[in-house]
């Protein structure tokens, strides 16, 4: 086995510069994935105004519905082999095969089960979409331990540029679809794409190779911690997609549509950063395992640098949300600028909500991670139903304020094996989360009172400054918080002094 190959494969141990590794890895993640996010934006905006709400309206339908589909074929094996402290070539081979396996089986339930979703939604549009979507899963099975390597060696930039090759490549023959008259067939195509590219470029960037399986007691119980995993991931994203799966059952496609574009502009936003700092948060707190009283203090750090930044972001999104989505996608969408507004606010908590998988995963406590997930699941099944009555609307409002209610007792549960309760949390994220909701609160009368009548983009500009500068007054001038600037700055110019 070459040198280059056997570095995936060196024991996780702590070292005195891991915190500015993860943080460093995490700055360049985030950077990387906000250049995949304005990729995906960019499509978003094209495909918007060459297609109908329809159209997103009916490969929504069929994605909401598959959505679990990935997280099976992952099978947790790819968080698995991250936060292994020791693991064999041959046992990731083990693996390798596990996900491929799985993908397989998916695609085929799925391409089989793709009439009885047509008939169930009432549109014969659906089958050929279910059958295309189920290629992807194919797909899927075959990088997942390369990037479960990549991101073992901490490799986030190198993640993060696979990622952003496949958005561009998908979005690209996207447009070109929606230009040529292919309708909704050019969000079909996208992920296809996208999915190929990644394949690809995740066997260039990791030299490792899958060779003859290892099914010995060590892939045995990585097996078992990855079914706790799955089983918290799938449950987490029915979470996520029974807001959709519900309106697609009682209102028109067009509606699902506004709904699913809503959610697009938000996960290419902040849901974006989230999912970026899971997999530097849990890559680098693993670690940390043996040593409790550092995995505490590193993860205080952490959630304070994340709130710092990225609650100020869901409120100011949430502020600017109905100009913004005109501005970008037409007028014809001004109903998902509306949802986006209310959608937005969900970061406020989502950033606390999130950090949980940082302290399951580094924990090795798979299993109490699946038990959250069916926690969050039937919470946000009871969110939705109470507000489907009232719309795309009132489901938006229930699944913001079921998230909220949950945030803090995701992370006091995650962190009891450790003792991180609501006072660590509070101190951590406590004076940022005071200060979005006084931002958000404090745009929304801005826009509704002095910048009514001003054009949108000057609107847009003068509440971004606006929310900001409050931010920074309570949080920085009131709350003397102001460690987390410090930090990112240092980090952002050790970043550019290598380049």
């Amino acid at each position: 086995m070459s040198e280059a190959v056997t570095a995936y494969f060196e024991e996780h141990r702590a070292s005195s510069d891991l915190g500015r590794r993860a943080l460093r890895g995490g700055i360049i993640s985030i950077v990387i994935q906000y250049g995949n996010a304005a990729l995906q934006i960019f499509a978003a905006i094209v495909l918007a105004r060459l297609l109908a709400p329809e159209d997103f309206g009916l490969v929504a339908i069929v994605t909401v519905l598959t959505s679990f589909a990935p997280l099976l074929i992952d099978f947790g094996l790819l968080d698995a082999t991250a936060q292994k402290s020791r693991i064999t070539p041959a046992q990731v081979s083990g693996l390798f095969w596990v996900s491929a396996g799985i993908g397989v089986a998916v695609a085929v339930i799925v391409a089989a089960a793709s009439p009885l979703i047509a008939w169930i939604y009432d549109d014969p549009r659906l089958q050929p979409i279910s059958f295309c979507v189920a290629i992807t899963f194919v797909l899927s099975g075959l990088t997942n331990q390369h990037m479960a390597l990549l991101r073992r060696r901490m490799q986030f930039g190198r993640i993060g540029r696979i990622q952003l090759f496949g958005t561009l490549v998908g979005t690209i023959v996207a447009v070109a679809a929606a230009m040529a008259g292919y309708g909704y067939w050019a969000l079909v195509l996208r992920p296809v794409t996208s999915a190929i590219c990644v394949v690809v470029a995740a066997w260039s960037a990791c030299p490792w190779r899958p060779g003859t399986p290892v099914f010995d007691d060590e892939v045995k119980s990585m097996v078992r911690f990855g079914l706790h995993v799955v089983g918290f991931t799938v449950a987490y994203t029915l979470s996520r997609a029974v807001d959709r799966i519900a309106l697609g059952l009682v209102y028109r496609p067009d509606q699902v549509g506004y709904y699913q574009n809503a959610m697009n502009l938000y996960d290419n936003s902040i849901y974006a950063a989230l999912n970026q700092t899971h997999a530097v948060g849990s890559a680098a707190l693993s670690k940390l395992q043996s040593d409790p009283a550092a995995l505490r203090q590193k993860y205080e750090a952490a959630l304070s640098i994340l709130a710092f930044f990225l609650m100020p972001a869901a409120a100011i999104l949430s502020v600017t949300a109905e100009d913004l989505t005109v501005v970008l996608l037409g007028q014809k969408w001004q109903a998902a600028g509306g949802l986006l507004s209310i959608i937005a606010l969900r970061g406020i908590s989502h950033v606390v909500e999130g950090s949980q998988g940082w302290l399951h995963l580094s924990l090795g406590r798979a299993d109490r991670w699946q038990t959250w997930g069916i926690i969050s699941l039937v919470a946000q099944v009871v969110a939705v139903l109470a507000g489907l009555p009232f719309g795309p609307v009132g489901v938006a409002w229930g699944v913001v304020i079921g998230y909220s209610l949950i945030a803090l007792p995701s992370v006091i549960y995650a962190g009891r094996p450790i003792d991180i309760g609501a006072a660590l949390v509070f101190r951590a994220a406590g004076p940022q989360t005071i200060g979005a909701i006084v931002t958000a609160a404090a745009g929304w009368w801005l826009q509704a009172t002095l910048l009514a009548a001003v054009p949108a983009i000057l609107r847009m500009v003068l509440s971004g400054c606006f929310c900001s500068c409050v931010y920074l007054a309570i949080v920085v001038g009131v709350f003397r918080h102001s460690e987390p600037l410090r930090i990112a700055g240092t980090i952002i110019h050790d970043v550019i002094r290598k380049r």
